[in-house]
């Protein structure tokens, strides 16, 4: 007897074991399978990127991963496929966005949310959050696209595709297709975790190539991706590199209907001699690697200065201290003088006065304007915070150096690691004619100082403006036209709108001044061939998110409370017109955005976009031939339309069409408790260890 109740203690233990949700599954969300397209045209390059997930467990899942994009990259589309449901993402702001996601979270539905993270950046790209939420025991496919605008540096178009799904991927593809007009004269490209530049095709990619075109595969096999690391797979970005013929000195300009894009490099000028200052904070705040590492830069920047080059070295902490009275000619002897003086001066020590060190520098650049001639005029100036001497206002000092800077010399802002202020940075770079970049606090800093000197090297023309007839265009759609200097081996971009009477071609009219030559020139117009590399209307896209950069600076420019509100309605507008994922906005997608119209034509509206009154019953016959009979609802106070089975009733997540349930019964037709769980809900396991026990006890019993 007293092994009988032994025993039958025993199976009453794994009755509750077998009844644990913990005992059944471990909860995780697996990729099964993902694919990368990459498709350029007209250096617009289109990313989509398809994901299928599924989750094993018996609830629903969220899980968040990062992704990286070009700082020229932008998020146009995303889909998300639940069963035989395809939901496209819309964009709305942030605000706004965040309660989609929260609700649908809340009720069990699959989901998910893009932000762009502003607070982590990455090297030269912006980071964004997918956080997804996957129903129980089911699969989603998640479709991202973006397009990115490929800048040229150093001669070559460059497109960085992140490639690391951070797990083994059973199904994992990589293609890319490049088609250009002009011709592609130059292609090379690395894979990720490789440092490797290939041409053609190897034994892990397949390269296909034309004069106008360019593709890639790459499908890289389960056990390859066991062999970079055992459990996150291939980790790294494929990187692609290429040029075309630039045989027009005027460029070419693409025109697809009433938009247009006016790329120009202009060729064949030589390089002008240029006036040089470089701008050092040598504050305490530098100490250690960041001032080692500016130091470095220095030495090896110094070396590439041309002969026929005007140059100076300005220091400052809450002092100022500069290396001559006024530029010097770049000869070997001065050369050698101020790499002594960088090995001497440069060490950290006091304050910040940035006012004081940017204002000397323009005084010192103004003294090159009696030298004559056609030069390149350059403002280098590197500082790792913020100003804590002299004026620190930083909207003071922007209005002293632009009232200060009356010959319009570009100043090219670096800010050192992450205590910097970047946005006054970056305003105070665009209002004088140049741009900003961060350099980051690791062992490659002077490496990527030394890579920013090499964009600014070689300016062949200055003060380049492009005209265009103003009855042929809207002059208010007009990105910039004016450009202070060009550089070799980068592409000045404008994009616009024609208006809509103009039939003709359009032309433009093309100026810049050169050393020994000057340009001046018209071009027409050419039409774009979109073909089957790129979808219709790219040249629209490419003008709106130009445009949106724009706004977004004059945004940042504009220290008037009400021409801000302004500019960020402009910009609000574009954004959710064009459906990009900007600053102000955020991209959710979610079964409770299906149409409206479904619910019309389950006869649960009386009409699409009209809601029913309140306190109005709904009825649903499901396909198993059951009627259920809803609460209360009151659909016209809900701010967002539901899927078909949620506009039908309240439960916290319909597994399918066929299990749409009222809130008082479970996806088997039980009726819940009042704490929502199931009066009748067994599990098979423990049918199993009933039957078991039932069995041992009439063993027992005989």
């Amino acid at each position: 007897m007293t092994m009988r109740l032994f025993l039958i203690s025993v199976f009453t233990v794994l009755i509750v074991l077998c009844s644990c949700d913990d005992a059944v599954v471990v909860p995780r969300v697996k990729i099964a399978s993902m694919h990368v397209e990459s498709k350029i045209h007209a250096r617009m390059a289109r990313v989509l990127v398809t994901t299928q997930m599924k989750n094993f467990a018996n609830h629903s899942l969220e899980t968040q991963f990062t992704f990286q994009l070009p700082d020229m990259a932008f998020i146009s589309n995303f889909t998300m496929y639940v069963g035989d449901k395809s939901i496209t993402a819309i964009v709305k702001e942030k605000k706004e966005a965040n309660k989609i996601y929260e609700e649908s979270k809340q009720q069990g539905v699959s989901a998910a949310k893009i932000d762009r993270q502003d607070d982590k950046p990455n090297r030269e790209m912006k980071i964004f959050t997918v956080s997804v939420n996957v129903a129980a025991e089911s699969k989603a496919i998640f479709k991202l696209q973006y397009h990115e605008l490929l800048s040229r540096k150093f001669g070559y178009y460059k497109q960085r595709i992140s490639f690391q799904p951070r797990q083994i991927v059973q199904d994992l593809v990589f293609r890319a297709k490049i088609f250009e007009q002009e011709g592609i004269n130059r292609f090379h490209y690395t894979m990720p975790g490789s440092n490797m530049t290939e041409t053609s095709s190897n034994e892990l990619t397949t390269v296909k190539a034309s004069d106008n075109t360019r593709e890639l595969y790459f499908k890289p096999a389960v056990d390859y991706q066991k062999a970079r690391d055992i459990s996150k797979g291939i980790s790294g970005e494929v990187v692609l590199y290429y040029d075309v013929e630039h045989n027009n000195v005027g460029g070419i300009i693409l025109q697809e209907n009433e938009y247009f894009v006016h790329y120009l490099a202009p060729s064949g000028f030589p390089v002008l001699h240029k006036n040089i200052i470089f701008i050092i904070d040598i504050s305490g705040s530098m100490q250690g690697l960041k001032i080692e590492q500016t130091r470095l830069a220095m030495l090896s920047i110094l070396d590439q200065l041309h002969p026929g080059d005007y140059f100076n070295i300005l220091l400052f902490d809450n002092n100022v201290k500069e290396w001559f009275s006024e530029p010097m000619l770049a000869t070997l002897n001065n050369v050698n003088l101020a790499k002594m003086f960088v090995h001497d001066k440069v060490h950290a020590r006091g304050s910040t006065d940035i006012n004081s060190g940017l204002l000397r520098g323009i005084s010192l650049l103004d003294i090159t304007k009696s030298l004559g001639g056609t030069r390149g005029n350059i403002i280098v100036f590197l500082t790792d915070g913020r100003p804590t001497s002299g004026i620190t206002n930083t909207k003071s000092i922007r209005q002293g150096v632009t009232t200060a800077n009356k010959h319009k010399f570009s100043i090219f802002s670096l800010g050192f690691g992450f205590d910097v202020d970047m946005p006054f940075l970056k305003a105070l770079s665009w209002e004088n004619g140049g741009f900003a970049r961060r350099v980051y606090e690791e062992s490659d800093a002077a490496r990527q100082l030394e890579s920013f000197y090499k964009e600014l090297e070689n300016p062949t023309l200055i003060d380049v403006k492009i005209d265009y007839p103003n009855n042929a265009v809207e002059l208010s759609s007009l990105t910039s036209t004016r450009f202070p200097q060009y550089f070799q081996g980068s592409e000045l971009i404008i994009a616009g709108k024609i208006n809509d009477h103009f039939q003709s071609q359009l032309d433009a009219h093309v100026q810049g001044q050169g050393s020994v030559t000057n340009l001046d020139t018209n071009i027409n117009s050419t039409a774009l061939k979109v073909g089957n590399v790129m979808e219709s209307s790219i040249m629209e896209k490419l003008w709106a998110y130009m445009k949106i950069n724009d706004l977004l600076k004059e945004t940042a420019l504009t220290d008037d409370d009400v021409m801000k509100r302004v500019l960020r309605n402009k910009t609000l507008e574009l954004s959710l017109k064009y459906n990009f994922v900007t600053p102000l906005t955020s991209m959710v997608v979610s079964e409770t955005l299906l149409p409206r119209k479904i619910a019309y034509e389950h006869g649960i509206l009386n009409d699409p976009g009209v809601a029913p009154s309140r306190g109005r019953k709904t009825y649903y016959k499901s396909k198993a031939g059951r009627v259920f009979h809803s609460q209360s609802s009151n659909f016209a106070h809900q701010p967002y339309p539901r899927s078909d089975t949620q506009l039908l009733s309240h439960q916290s997540y319909p597994r399918s069409d066929t299990q749409a349930l009222s809130p008082d019964l479970d996806q088997h037709g039980v009726q819940k408790d009042s704490n929502g769980g199931s009066i009748l809900e067994i599990r098979l396991p423990t049918v199993y260890c009933v039957i078991l026990l039932l069995q041992f006890l009439s063993y027992f019993s005989r």
